[in-house]
């Protein structure tokens, strides 16, 4: 009710987050800045990916980058782990969102069976836990989603581009052998997370070869809604800007990114004329990201935009927005392995 016009706050929106006052921590013997209600990313790279999609943020190179976190798997486990809880340990009291992404966490189960006990052992530190994923693990090892529920785990965040198994396989192109690139195994590991008590959301990213116009993003909500899922976002394909080298994965961004401002203009108009059968919720905004949220029938509806250009400015602002432990040991204020290092903590 306190907005005029939406079309004032959906151009750039995430730089209308007003960000609260940081906290001063010692991290290996040096004095930081960090936001309140970060999040933690435990960089999921235990192996190789199993699926090798167009829009793939981990294959984007940053300028500022020497190398990428995705060509570095976890090599020693042991190590890994032992590193992993001495960051936690040190970070103790301050508490983090916990977001388990980066490549397919899920694709090798002892690794991520590991992490989620490690998870318990500091469970204060995560008062909201969330596993992004393409549902692999989730549909062939059937201890994966009762340990997520074990863990506590808030919800997971289950990627589809589509509900056709062909059109979807276009964008996301699993390997060979992954059940999870039929409709039907995607459909039963939906109602596998559903009937555990698990929160779901499904992750639609906006593109042209799959989900791009209202009608269909319609559609896809109808698909949701019949399955019994009641939270959806719809990702923008984020801009790029300059920052970034070009390679295949940023000319496909840039080919097929969708106009999420003239989707949200069809959705409710800058007079509040909102869509029959879409009702406005609200406007949140992040230091490189904003979401619409509407309610459509029974399924909470995200669309959200995003800038990696508001994301490397945030990141250098003196103020560690978020963090990721990455293969090498190195805690780092950044996805790119050699920017805002913490520290390593491979050694005690």
């Amino acid at each position: 009710s306190a907005i005029p016009e939406p079309g004032e706050l959906r151009d750039g929106r995430w730089r209308t987050f007003e960000p609260v006052a940081p906290v001063e921590r010692a991290l290996r013997g040096k004095r930081f800045l960090l936001r309140p209600g970060l999040t933690f990313t435990p960089y999921a790279n235990p192996t190789p990916c199993n699926a090798h999609c167009s829009f793939c943020s981990e294959e984007l190179m940053r300028l500022d980058a020497d190398r990428l976190s995705a060509k570095t798997v976890i090599g020693d486990f042991d190590r890994y782990f032992e590193g992993l809880a001495r960051a936690w340990s040190e970070l103790a009291g301050f508490p983090m969102g916990l977001s388990l992404s980066g490549l397919e966490a899920t694709a090798h189960p002892e690794w991520l069976l590991r992490l989620l006990t490690l998870v318990q052992t500091h469970g204060a530190l995560f008062p909201e836990r969330v596993l992004y994923t393409n549902g692999s693990g989730l549909r062939t090892d059937p201890r994966l989603v009762p340990a997520l529920a074990t863990a506590a785990f808030t919800r997971v965040e289950l990627s589809r581009c589509h509900f056709d198994e062909v059109i979807n396989h276009r964008v996301m192109r699993f390997d060979n052998g992954q059940p999870i690139r039929h409709r039907a195994a995607f459909e039963e590991t939906v109602h596998r997370i559903l009937k555990s008590g698990l929160g779901l959301k499904l992750v639609c990213i906006l593109n042209t070869e799959a989900v791009s116009t209202l009608a269909q993003v319609e559609a896809y909500l109808d698909d949701a809604e019949a399955l019994g899922v009641t939270q959806v976002v719809f990702r923008s394909l984020s801009e790029l800007g300059e920052v970034y080298r070009d390679n295949r994965e940023t000319r496909w961004i840039t080919r097929h990114r969708v106009n999420t401002r003239a989707l949200l203009d069809e959705v409710m108009t800058d007079q509040l004329v909102t869509r029959a059968g879409w009702t406005f919720v609200g406007m949140t905004a992040g230091y490189y990201y904003s979401n619409e949220v509407y309610q459509r029938g029974t399924i909470e509806v995200v669309i959200e935009s995003a800038s990696y250009v508001a994301h490397h400015e945030g990141v250098q602002r003196g103020v560690l927005q978020k963090l990721v432990f990455h293969s090498t040991g190195n805690l780092c204020g950044d996805w790119v392995p050699n920017a805002q290092v913490v520290g390593n903590y491979f050694s005690p």
